[in-house]
């Protein structure tokens, strides 16, 4: 067998130390977090809801000035 004490392979290379956490099964199903359809949804409501106070304040300008 080839030795490996202290994390020396056969060609005195020191390997890295690696995080054992890291490499977990579970973790693998991480990536990009995203944000979720209830976050969306309610981000296109308070926008649309903006653009409707915004519509409403022109138009309620304009009557004003007839």
């Amino acid at each position: 067998m080839p030795n490996q004490q202290d994390g020396n392979t056969l060609k005195g290379k020191k390997q890295e130390r690696r995080n054992g956490h890291a490499f977990h099964p579970i973790m693998s199903k991480g990536g990009v977090h995203e944000k979720t359809e209830k976050a969306k949804r309610k981000a296109a409501k308070h926008e649309m809801n903006r653009k409707v106070q915004e519509w409403l304040c022109r138009s309620s300008l304009l009557l004003q000035s007839v």
